[in-house]
C-alpha cells in the first residue's frame, strides 16, 4: 500500500511531482484520449482532440503535474508536431506557394480581420474590459504569442499586470479548438456536399515525404532533425521590429521550427544533407507531438476551469470566444469555397493556419489522407498569420486600454 501511495503521490506527497507520477498521468491522458478518439458521434470522430478533453477532466480533479513541466512538455510537443509538418510539406512548398500563395494569404487576412471586427463589436456591445476581451480573442484563436505580446504591451503602457487577460485566454482556448473543428465539420457537410458518415478520421494518415538523398530510408537521420529544431528555436526567439509597432514580434516555438524544417527538407538534398524520414517515422513524430501538446493544454486548462465557468462571467466569456472562433472560420470557408474555389483540404489548411491552431491542423490532416495539401496550405499562411495575430492583440491593448 505504501508503494502505491508513493507512486501516485509523487515526491512532494501530492499530485505534483515524481517522475513515475508524471509519466503515469501523461500516458493515461493520451491513451484514454486516443481510445475515445476512435469513437464516432453521428458518424464523426474528433480524433486526437479527445486528448484535450481527457486532460481537462484530469486537471479539474487535480490529477495534474507541475506547471513548469506542463509548459515544457506542451511546447516540446508543439515543436515536434510543426517540425514534422515542415518536413512533410517542404519538398513541394515553394512551388505551391508560387502557384497560389498570394490568394491563400489574402484569405488569411480576411479571416483575421473578421475576427478582430467581431472582437471589437463584442467589446462595444457588452462593455467587457478590453484586457479580458483581448485575452479571450487570443484564446479563441489558440494564439499564445498574441497573449504574451498583449500582456507585455499592457505592462509597458500602464505598469500593471492584467490577470483577467490570462483568465479569458484559458477559458476561451478549449472551445477555440473545438469550435474550429466543428466549423470544419459544418463546412465539409454544407459546402462540399459530404455527409457526416464520410467525414470520419482515419486511424492512420498517409504521409508522403518526397525526394531526398537516401542512404537507408528505413533509418531516418536524426542529426538534421535535432539541429533543425535547435535552429528553429533560435529563429523563433529572434525579436523582429517593424515601424510603428511598439513591441517586437517573434515567430515563437511554432513558427521558427516550422520555417526551418521547410527550408531543410527543401534545400537539404542540394547540399547532400539527408533529411528524408519514412512516412511511418514522420507520422510517429507528429502524433506524439500533438498528443503531448493536447494533453498538457488540457491539464493546464482543467485546473479551475469549472470554477471559472460557474462563478462570475465564465459562461459569457465562452460565448464571446465561440463567436470570435466560429464566425471568421465560417466566413473564410464561404469565401474560400465560392470565391477562390479551393478544395476542402487546402481550405481547412488555410483556416487552421489563419487561426494558428495546431489541433485543428491535426484534425484537418487526418481528413487529407492522400495528399499534402492541408499541410502545405497551413505552412503557406502561418508566418503572416502569426505576425498579424500578435499585432492585433497588441493594438487591442494600445487602442482600448
Amino acid at each position: 500500500m505504501n508503494l502505491i501511495n508513493n507512486l501516485f503521490e509523487g515526491a512532494e506527497g501530492s499530485w505534483s511531482g515524481g517522475i513515475a507520477h508524471i509519466l503515469i498521468i501523461i500516458s493515461i491522458v493520451i491513451a484514454l484520449g486516443r481510445i475515445l478518439g476512435k469513437t464516432k458521434i453521428y458518424g464523426i470522430s474528433f480524433g486526437a482532440t479527445w486528448v484535450l478533453f481527457v486532460g481537462i477532466l484530469f486537471g479539474h480533479y487535480g490529477l495534474t503535474i507541475d506547471h513548469e513541466l506542463i509548459h515544457f512538455l506542451k511546447e516540446f510537443g508543439l515543436v515536434l508536431f510543426v517540425y514534422s509538418i515542415g518536413l512533410q510539406v517542404g519538398p513541394g512548398f515553394f512551388s505551391s506557394f508560387r502557384s497560389g500563395g498570394l490568394a491563400l494569404n489574402v484569405l488569411t487576412v480576411f479571416v483575421i480581420a473578421t475576427g478582430v471586427l467581431v472582437t471589437i463589436g463584442i467589446y462595444f456591445l457588452t462593455g467587457i474590459p478590453a484586457t479580458t476581451i483581448t485575452g479571450i480573442m487570443s484564446g479563441a484563436v489558440t494564439n499564445t504569442p498574441g497573449l504574451g505580446a498583449a500582456q507585455q504591451a499592457y505592462f509597458d503602457t500602464t505598469g500593471n499586470t492584467a490577470t483577467d487577460m490570462a483568465q479569458g485566454y484559458a477559458v476561451a482556448y478549449p472551445l477555440g479548438v473545438i469550435g474550429c473543428i466543428l466549423s470544419f465539420v459544418l463546412i465539409r457537410m454544407m459546402l462540399y456536399r459530404i455527409s457526416g458518415a464520410h467525414s470520419n478520421i482515419a486511424s492512420h494518415n498517409k504521409v508522403e515525404t518526397k525526394g531526398s538523398v537516401q542512404n537507408n530510408p528505413d533509418q531516418p537521420n536524426l542529426i538534421p532533425i535535432f539541429i533543425g529544431i535547435a535552429l528553429g528555436c533560435i529563429l523563433g526567439s529572434i525579436p523582429i521590429t517593424f515601424p510603428g509597432i511598439p513591441q517586437p514580434v517573434k515567430l515563437g516555438l511554432a513558427g521558427g521550427p516550422l520555417i526551418v524544417s521547410i527550408l531543410i527538407s527543401h534545400f537539404g538534398p542540394r547540399f547532400h544533407v539527408i533529411t528524408y524520414t519514412t512516412p511511418s517515422a514522420n507520422l510517429m513524430i507528429r502524433e506524439i507531438g500533438i498528443s503531448l501538446f493536447l494533453a498538457c493544454v488540457g491539464l493546464e486548462a482543467g485546473d479551475g476551469f469549472v470554477d471559472t465557468l460557474i462563478h462570475g462571467d465564465g459562461m459569457k466569456w465562452i460565448l464571446y470566444g465561440a463567436l470570435i472562433t466560429v464566425i471568421p472560420v465560417l466566413a473564410g470557408g464561404l469565401a474560400g469555397r465560392y470565391i477562390l474555389k479551393l478544395d476542402m483540404n487546402t481550405l481547412t489548411g488555410v483556416l487552421s493556419g489563419a487561426c494558428t491552431n495546431p489541433p485543428a491542423l491535426a484534425y484537418a490532416s487526418e481528413q487529407d489522407r492522400d495528399s499534402d495539401k492541408t499541410g502545405v496550405a497551413y505552412a503557406t499562411v502561418y508566418p503572416l498569420s502569426m505576425f498579424l495575430r500578435v499585432l492585433a492583440a497588441q493594438l487591442m491593448v494600445l487602442f482600448f486600454c
